[in-house]
């Protein structure tokens, strides 16, 4: 057999069967993998906290490191205790909401002159009596609730690898007497410092966007904006499609509160700018080219992934990519499978 024909064979059967592992495996590796990523965060706003002037260097590594953890934790509190409080507040409102959508459709369908059977009417008749706006709310919120287990053990996993972190440093300065194992290290701690610092200003500009956010709704006065400010900034993390989200679904709760053209578009308008400003302003500005990941390669990643982990892979994409091309760049043999992930020629 042919060197090149066998070597592609191999590649892609061991790609087919860690991807087989990897989904297979998603109900332990993904809560790990948020664990890992929940390390990163909490050791890239450490580095962050040293930036402050003035005290920020004389600070020590281990303050810096709870006050990261203070912060994480703080975070995760608050967003778990308003999805608890806001539960039966989004379930009472859901008949409202629903009410609200078949005046919205029967405008709409007023303007069409399409009331008449056996079109419109028979149409709209079919399709909301199987409709059930407070079931689908029902089930989305079990399916959250059932997700703060899920940051439980996250926060287990996070919990012993911030406690063996330091342990694991010392074993790699251990393992690296050669030049070869020199660079493995070197290579590792680059991916640290790389995602760590990726993931703790997109944690920031999460916060920052989904604090300008609930500000915005507020005045508008849609219901429940904490907890959309709180969707928003989890949307952060997803590139392109989490920007979507965050400005569609309040929209839409604002078409369904208010039935109004008004305030949805000022929902729509005051999201849509903060969204660009953080996204296409602030957060180049931020991140510079460090990340230098083509666009067409973090859909790619993000499709690839949430095929294998769900919903949680569209989160994960990002940093597993920066990782496997630091990784790739670091060795002669793997070096052009990076420049094909690169943005720039």
């Amino acid at each position: 057999m042919n060197g090149g024909v066998f070597k592609v064979t191999c590649v892609v059967i061991l790609s087919t069967l860690i991807g087989w592992i990897l989904y297979i495996g998603r109900p332990v590796l993904v809560p790990l993998a948020f664990g890992v990523i929940a390390t990163y965060v909490i050791f890239g706003i450490a580095n962050l906290l040293q930036r402050i002037p003035y005290i920020g260097a004389k600070l020590p590594v281990g303050i810096r490191s709870s006050i990261a953890v203070a912060l994480l934790v703080l975070t995760i509190y608050v967003s778990i205790n308003l999805l608890i409080s806001d539960r039966d507040r989004l379930i009472a409102l859901a008949p409202k909401y629903q009410a609200t959508l078949l005046a919205l459709v029967g405008k709409i369908a007023a303007v069409l002159q399409a009331q008449t059977e056996p079109t419109w009417e028979s149409i709209r008749r079919d399709m909301f009596a199987k409709l059930n706006i407070q079931g689908i709310v029902t089930a989305t919120l079990s399916s959250l609730s059932g997700m703060i287990v899920t940051i439980f053990v996250v926060a287990l996993y996070t919990a012993f690898l911030l406690a063996e972190h330091a342990r694991f440093r010392r074993k790699l300065a251990r393992i690296a007497n050669n030049a070869a194992a020199m660079h493995i290290v070197s290579v590792v701690n680059k991916i640290n410092a790389k995602i760590g610092m990726y993931l703790a200003l997109k944690a920031l500009l999460g916060a920052s966007i989904g604090l300008l956010s609930w500000v915005c709704m507020l005045f508008v006065g849609l219901e429940l904006a904490e907890l959309w400010a709180v969707l928003i900034a989890v949307l952060n993390f997803v590139p392109y499609i989490g920007s979507v989200i965050s400005v569609g679904f309040p929209t839409l709760i604002a078409g369904l509160q208010f039935g109004q053209w008004s305030e949805v578009l000022l929902v729509f308008a005051t999201l849509s700018v903060l969204n660009f400003v953080v996204g296409s302003l602030v957060d180049p500005y931020l991140m510079g080219e460090s990340l230098n990941l083509s666009p067409l390669v973090i859909l790619v990643s993000m499709a690839v992934w949430s095929s294998i982990w769900g919903v949680a892979g569209a989160f994960l994409a990002v940093p597993i990519t920066v990782g496997l091309l630091i990784g790739f760049s670091s060795f002669e043999s793997t070096r052009p499978f990076s420049v094909l992930l690169t943005h720039k020629d």
